[in-house]
């Protein structure tokens, strides 16, 4: 009788057990997704930016793009996307040439400011050129128009940007030892 008795409790113990093995294998899988989709992302966290004085600089969102040449031999423009903090002053993006916010450009050779620029709003905006709280700016420095050739392979360069109010933000990058059409660079 009392073999019965423990063959029925353990009759049932197997369909619990495999129930609670699906459910923790489930949890398991759940846990490594997220820590899979956290650690690949792009986000701000994982973006160099120095130089950054205040809340009222710019804040750098994702990651920065390059487009080189029709002979991927030099780097020609330099693209990323911008956005002011929560309790920041809106910033005027209006286009050179009457523009007041400055990009520059350094690498070992110096310092070259005034580099062209293009702006455009990207996701959400109201259509104007100021840069408002929870707007974004995607920005093109054009370098191929202001230098005689911009970076190549395995360069590190600096794209600096300045505010009317004086505030910078700089982006440090290195190119990769062979250049492609278009390449980001983390």
């Amino acid at each position: 009788m009392v073999m019965n008795l423990l063959r029925k409790v353990h009759k049932h113990q197997g369909g619990i057990s495999r129930i609670s093995v699906a459910g923790i294998t489930i949890a398991a899988l759940a846990v490594a997704g997220l820590l899979a989709y956290s650690s690949l992302s792009s986000d701000d966290s994982s973006v160099t930016v120095y130089g950054t004085d205040n809340s009222n600089a710019l804040e750098l969102r994702g990651t920065v793009f390059v487009k080189c040449n029709p002979t991927n031999t030099n780097v020609n423009e330099v693209m990323f996307t911008v956005a002011i903090p929560g309790d920041a002053v809106p910033l005027n993006f209006t286009s050179p040439p009457n523009n007041v916010v400055e990009i520059s450009y350094v690498d070992e050779d110096g310092e070259i400011t005034n580099i062209p620029w293009k702006s455009k709003e990207y996701v959400y905006g109201d259509g104007d050129d100021m840069l408002e709280i929870g707007e974004t700016f995607h920005i093109t420095a054009l370098l191929g128009e202001s230098l005689d050739s911009g970076p190549s392979a395995d360069t590190t360069f600096t794209i600096k940007i300045t505010t009317p109010d004086g505030e910078n933000v700089t982006i440090k990058r290195t190119t990769p030892e062979e250049l492609a059409p278009v390449m980001n660079l983390q």
